[in-house]
């Protein structure tokens, strides 16, 4: 790839916009400890270092495993499922999964080897047939985990996909590990060429929000700077061109202002000469407030997490109560559990159920269903119930009225109500149609 290709984006040479001399933001970037090295050296300074990349990381991850899940066959809880949690939580299933899933928003991969008692070794595929039990779970980024070996076989569902891992151990160690032990997390959507080049590990969130966040700092840098300089002192001094002529004149004028800096500092007091002139400008910081608040919003547009969440304060505008923001982030946390936890803890609970130790035995068929992420307050809950029993008193109103007409039998309605179970409405029609008639007609109804 050419040089020109690396460095595509707008430019102004006239006003200095996009050029790397004389646009101030081009001069301004995030300064690795690690220079020279991949973009993940850079990630783990800003995960390290930083609490606004550490949120953006961890704060969807630890809402998509705060509420857990339940195994239903329908709308039934499957007898095994107490079971089942008992056993994932002995494995410190929601830690594990957590740093996988960090790992892979923060390196585009990561990967939790599962030490199964089978009777094989680490690079042999699992025998399901004779695994005994789970011993424990390790997790490794994607830095760590490199495929060695590929399916094959064009006929094979797993064509071009990695068949074994080389893994690189906590202290630098390296063994090789069959994928049927590994499950992987790969990161977000980006092209196979994409892919490819990276062995076949996905996006990182913050390739894209690293742009938004370095303008989201420089603009906190440079409010603090008009902040420093929010009284410019302006002084005037007599026979200065001729001073900075000469050889010393430039130390003589430094001197001069620090000794006017000095005294003003201890005495709020100006020192000068009957010649010279001392001066105080006032900058004004209007609109700083809303371009700081403009950078937030493209950050968390990018991120994809409200300010709400993000920064934790309260939506800004009329009548805002930040609903929308919040319903569009569990949306998101919803597609964390549906595309990334869900297919690795099924495969999880799998080879759980194959464990001779642990008898599970779950069923052929059931669903992992997450619980809600967002529970109603007690206000949301009576007014929804309030609203259910004004849709009840509305049915019994109009199931009256169509007794009197005559276009519904008492019975029909009284079958009608007993298959709904909406036994209140039944009282309601009871005295509605049954009010002018008299005992025996009433008995008979």
């Amino acid at each position: 790839m050419s040089n020109e290709n690396k460095f595509d984006g707008y430019m102004n040479a006239f006003l200095g916009y996009g050029t790397r001399y004389r646009d101030p933001f081009r001069h301004t970037h995030y300064r690795s400890r690690s220079q020279g090295m991949q973009d993940w050296y850079e990630f783990d300074d800003l995960f390290t270092e930083s609490g606004l990349v550490k949120k953006i990381i961890k704060a969807p991850v630890d809402e998509a495993l705060r509420t857990g899940f339940t195994l239903r066959d329908g709308e039934t809880e499957i007898e095994q499922n107490d079971a089942a949690q008992s056993l994932l939580e002995d494995l410190n299933f929601k830690s594990k999964f957590a740093t996988a899933l960090s790992w892979d928003r923060l390196y585009g991969g990561g990967a939790i080897l599962m030490m199964l008692d089978d009777g094989g070794d680490l690079h042999d595929p699992v025998d399901e047939n004779h695994i005994r039990g789970l011993e424990k779970m390790e997790v490794f980024d994607a830095k760590d985990v490199n495929p060695l070996y590929y399916y094959d076989d064009p006929q094979d569902p797993r064509f071009g996909y990695p068949r074994c891992y080389t893994v690189i151990g906590y202290h630098g160690n390296s063994f090789d590990v069959d994928a049927s032990r590994l499950l992987i997390f790969n990161g977000s959507l980006i092209s196979n060429r994409k892919r490819r080049e990276r062995n076949g590990w996905g996006g990182s969130i913050l390739e894209q929000v690293l742009e938004e966040l370095t303008h989201y700092q420089t603009s906190h840098h440079f409010a603090n700077v008009a902040l420093e300089r929010l009284s410019q002192s302006v002084t005037k001094f007599a026979g200065l061109a001729e001073l900075l002529s000469t050889d010393f004149g430039e130390k003589a004028v430094q001197r001069r202002l620090q000794m006017i800096d000095m005294s003003r500092g201890m005495m709020n007091t100006i020192a000068l000469d009957s010649e010279d002139d001392y001066d105080l400008k006032n900058i004004t910081l209007a609109g700083v407030k809303d371009v700081l608040d403009n950078f937030e919003i493209a950050l968390c547009s990018a991120a994809d997490i409200p300010a709400t969440v993000l920064f934790g304060r309260s939506p800004s505008g009329l009548n805002s109560s930040g609903e929308s923001d919040l319903e569009n982030y569990y949306n998101m946390v919803s597609r964390i559990q549906q595309l990334k936890i869900r297919p690795q803890l099924s495969r999880l609970l799998h080879l759980l159920s194959c464990c001779a130790e642990y008898h599970l035995n779950l069923p052929e068929e059931y669903t992992i269903e997450f619980n809600p992420l967002w529970n109603p307050t007690a206000k949301e809950q009576a007014e929804t119930k309030q609203i259910e029993a004004d849709a009840r008193a509305k049915d019994a109103q109009a199931a009256a009225t169509y007794v009197q007409l005559g276009a519904l039998d008492p019975s029909e309605v009284r079958d009608k109500l007993d298959e709904e179970d909406t036994y209140t409405l039944d009282r309601s029609i009871d005295g509605a149609v049954g009010g002018n008639d008299d005992e025996g007609n009433r008995s008979e109804t």
